[in-house]
């Protein structure tokens, strides 16, 4: 049996993808700076590197810093630099990231983290392209492209007072979402089976893994909340502990993943989700809990209809009927929207 995804949010997740993608190769042509926005692990500093390496400043240098990493005298010092004697254990002048940058593209991550006190000197390099070394009086001119990045909401940081509005203002002239996981189900076989590859060479395994694909589906079905970065460290984890074993079996996936795995139905505009625990419950429950409340809620819409609901998902009316007597069966239900909301599902 095969899990049901919402075909309106497959729809929009390529929409969203075409969209991100126009963005990147248009805002590589132009100067501008840009902040990328999206949650951890949506591939934000890939996204800042295609800019820079479509751009007419590939030539020189891409300096990425993660923001967050740094106290604010190190993030001081790496941004601006520094002269000799500006404080202990400056034995020599220093070039900062922006001079480094010169003529090409600083791309800074988690941009949220930079702490306030630092931000009215980041907005001065930013506004007048000029910098000044710690320890120095005299200001030097950079011609450095800004992308940035955040996970965090700036225009709430901004509205508690935690992130300066015209800095804000002066990095968003440009503006990208990276584009979560959830949204790029049918990108997640390919991935896996790229991460698995490598791993083969990393850990001496002679021959590919293969998947099976039930494991493939429920993988396709699990919620990555930590995106792309979440799946390259499971694909390392799966690769050693399947090291031995001939086919990577979704019961496999499901102890790997070691938590409780949850399947999004889309009705309308809100999201059905159907749980269970790995530890608990068996695959074929699990297909039967999700098979039973896609069906359920057809019936609702097509007046109770068996044939209608089966025509509509594709199915044959003896195999629905099938699984919804197993359904029934358990006992257990589910209250849907009313019947004039629309529900498309696609096998």
């Amino acid at each position: 049996m095969n899990y049901y995804n919402c075909q309106k949010t497959e729809n929009r997740g390529a929409q969203l993808v075409a969209e991100l993608e126009e963005k990147i190769n248009r805002y590589a042509r132009v100067p501008y700076y840009v902040l990328i926005t999206g949650q951890r692990g949506t591939g934000k500093t890939t996204i800042a590197r295609r800019l820079h390496q479509a751009s007419s400043r590939a030539a020189k240098e891409f300096i990425n810093l993660n923001c967050a990493s740094l106290t604010q005298e190190l993030l001081e010092s790496e941004l601006f630099g520094y002269e000799k004697g500006a404080f202990t254990g400056a034995t020599a002048p220093k070039a900062g990231l922006f001079e480094i940058a010169n003529g090409g593209t600083l791309f800074l991550d988690e941009i949220g983290e930079i702490p306030l006190s630092l931000q009215a000197k980041l907005l001065k390099a930013v506004e007048e392209k000029r910098i000044r070394r710690v320890g120095s009086n005299a200001e030097r001119s950079v011609d450095t492209r800004i992308i940035a990045a955040t996970s965090a909401n700036l225009k709430e940081m901004v509205e508690r007072g935690n992130f300066r509005a015209d800095l804000y203002d002066r990095l968003n002239i440009l503006s990208l979402e990276a584009v979560p996981l959830k949204h790029q189900k049918e990108k997640i076989r390919e991935l896996l089976e790229a991460d698995l590859l490598k791993e083969c060479a990393a850990i001496g395994r002679n021959h590919p893994f293969e998947i099976s694909q039930d494991a493939l589906e429920i993988l396709e079905n699990y919620d990555w909340e930590g995106n792309y970065r979440q799946l390259h460290n499971f694909a390392t984890r799966l690769a050693v502990e399947c090291l031995d074993d001939s086919v990577i079996t979704g019961e496999s996936v499901e102890r790997i993943l070691g938590k409780q795995i949850r399947y999004g139905l889309c009705v309308a505009e809100e999201v059905i989700t159907v749980a269970f625990d790995p530890k608990n419950d068996n695959l074929d429950s699990i297909y039967l809990r999700a098979a039973g409340h896609v069906i359920q809620h057809l019936l609702t819409e097509n007046g109770g209809s068996l044939r209608s609901a089966a025509r509509n998902l594709g199915a044959d009316h003896s195999t629905l009927s099938r699984i919804m007597k197993k359904f029934n069966s358990t006992g257990e239900t589910h209250n849907f929207p009313p019947p004039q909301q629309k529900f498309a599902v696609a096998a």
